[in-house]
């Protein structure tokens, strides 16, 4: 869904809403505004040469994006451009400032404006269509969006049979990986810190040890995913009381305990004293916070791996 600064500019420029995103012409371009946990988005449909390219790229280098319009991500892709910004109070108007600037050099590079079907190149005189790809709105003949999903449906088929991968192999991978992850967790948890970093660290290893294990690239992906950093979690953090836990028998404040008593003093200690219960659940709590915070656009594109979605608007 959007929210309502994105519709209050869509509805200034007589863009349409559906399928939580907001889609149509602004500026004489096919334009999508969408927005996610922390971002806004703006995806321009356009077919560009490469000399237009770089004509947009002299242009952007001329301006720090980041510090000026807040723009996390800019990138062109064969059939449009991709900004991302980051979403905090006042984005709106660095949003509209960055429209203001940038739509006009689209025109003066010559980019292909709303009434060019990004798939042949030709005019759209009738019987035009918006198409959702992924996420972004294209204007198309009709007759190419239905070649375009034709394409589309052959090429994933093609995937399909060329994909030796196995979801099984997947998931060994991705827990061992969070494994690793788990243990540089626990480490810097039993130092007093919680690090959004160690998060995107666990989710990186997750998604390394999938692929290295050559898992299946598939809409099970980012459940196997999702369940690996939360092990991940789990087990850093009881991990980090372990060390804790070592610590305070090493230091021999627990008369007759040894390393191996561990296990049931926490389960003990768990049980009996709601408190500690409590700060261990809490501290799996703001771990599985920090690491989706920082596994959010790795999980992300994960999904967005599993296929091309293609909706009507």
């Amino acid at each position: 869904m959007i929210g309502s600064g994105l519709k209050k500019l869509a509805l200034e420029h007589g863009m349409q809403i559906a399928r939580g995103v907001a889609f149509g012409d602004m500026c004489g371009y096919a334009t999508t505004l969408s927005e996610g946990a922390g971002y806004k988005n703006i995806a321009i449909s356009t077919k560009l040469t490469l000399a237009q390219k770089e004509v947009l790229h002299e242009k952007l280098d001329q301006h720090k994006l980041g510090k000026e319009f807040r723009i996390q991500e800019l990138r062109f892709c064969d059939d449009g451009i991709q900004i991302q910004f980051l979403d905090n109070p006042g984005t709106m108007t660095k949003i509209r400032a960055f429209i203001d600037w940038f739509y006009p050099c689209l025109a003066d590079a010559g980019a292909a404006g709303t009434n060019i079907c990004t798939e042949c190149g030709s005019e759209i005189a009738a019987g035009g269509t918006w198409k959702l790809v992924n996420g972004a709105a294209y204007h198309l003949h009709s007759g190419c969006a239905q070649r375009m999903i034709r394409d589309i449906a052959i090429e994933e088929e093609q995937e399909r049979q060329a994909d030796t991968g196995s979801y099984a192999r997947g998931l060994v991978g991705a827990l061992l990986g969070a494994v690793v992850g788990a243990v540089v967790w626990a480490l810097v948890l039993s130092i007093g810190y919680v690090a959004s970093i160690i998060g995107l660290l666990i989710g990186w290893l997750a998604e390394r040890g999938y692929r290295l294990l050559r898992g299946k690239n598939g809409k099970g992906k980012v459940a196997i995913l999702i369940v690996a950093i939360l092990l991940g979690i789990f087990l850093g953090t009881i991990g980090g009381e372990a060390i804790a836990v070592g610590q305070i028998i090493a230091a021999g404040e627990i008369p007759g305990a040894t390393m191996a008593d561990i296990p049931l003093l926490i389960f003990y200690t768990l049980v009996e004293y709601p408190d500690y219960l409590m700060q261990v659940l809490g501290n799996i709590g703001v771990g599985i916070l920090f690491a989706f915070l920082g596994t959010f656009f790795l999980l992300r594109k994960a999904s967005k791996e599993t296929g091309t979605k293609v909706k009507d608007l």
